[in-house]
């Protein structure tokens, strides 16, 4: 028999299985290439069925907040920048890399809104940090405290409900964070830690 020509292979979000185009046929493969699926497969997140590899790359390597009906607002999130392209960056309060980066975004506010979600990505002191942000009275001052490392002497509310804090973290273990910072472009492309150029980064989106 003919062997299978495979045309096209896309790495899923899904620990051990990929996407796989043979003979015009989507299949999905395991790590190991001895178990074949066969059928359709849904993404909750953007809820609806992928269909074709251009699909399943485009979830495989970009995220799209807004058609996964989220809200980083309502996550533990600071907000710096005027400009109508939303630019989503996940950040310890305590990663030095992280504040280059952030250092990085100040010259393009006019461009960019940068909503910058901290996260405990670096122990139990980054959680402290995390959460005295989360639970501020007054976040008027919440960013320069993120940018000043001065976080930890923000006043708190005398009582803080951490319903959101969690879902930050929830949502931070779903999209597969690992590392911090974690950007994610416009339009939906990720960088897995500081861009070399910010600027042309998000410029070159495709």
């Amino acid at each position: 028999p003919r062997a299978a020509k495979i045309e096209d292979i896309v790495e899923l979000p899904i620990k051990g299985v990929r996407a796989v185009q043979s003979d015009g046929q989507i299949m999905f493969l395991s790590e190991n290439g001895r178990f074949v699926i066969s059928g359709q497969i849904y993404d909750l997140w953007s809820k609806k069925p992928l269909n074709t590899m251009s699909q399943m790359r485009d979830v495989a390597e970009r995220i799209h907040f807004k058609s996964m009906g989220m809200d980083v607002d309502t996550l533990n999130t600071v907000s710096m920048g005027r400009g109508d392209k939303e630019v989503v960056v996940f950040v310890d309060p305590r990663c030095a890399v992280c504040h280059q980066l952030m250092g990085d975004a100040k010259s393009l506010v006019d461009d960019y809104t940068f909503k910058f979600i901290v996260i405990p990505a670096l122990g139990a002191e980054s959680n402290r940090l995390a959460k005295n942000l989360y639970c501020a009275k007054d976040k008027t001052h919440a960013l320069d405290a993120l940018m000043n490392n001065t976080l930890g002497s923000l006043p708190s509310k005398e009582t803080c409900d951490p319903g959101q804090y969690d879902q930050t973290l929830l949502t931070a273990h779903f999209i597969g964070i690992e590392g911090v910072p974690f950007v994610v472009a416009p339009d939906g492309r990720v960088s897995k830690g500081r861009p070399k150029n910010l600027k042309s980064w998000l410029e070159s989106a495709e």
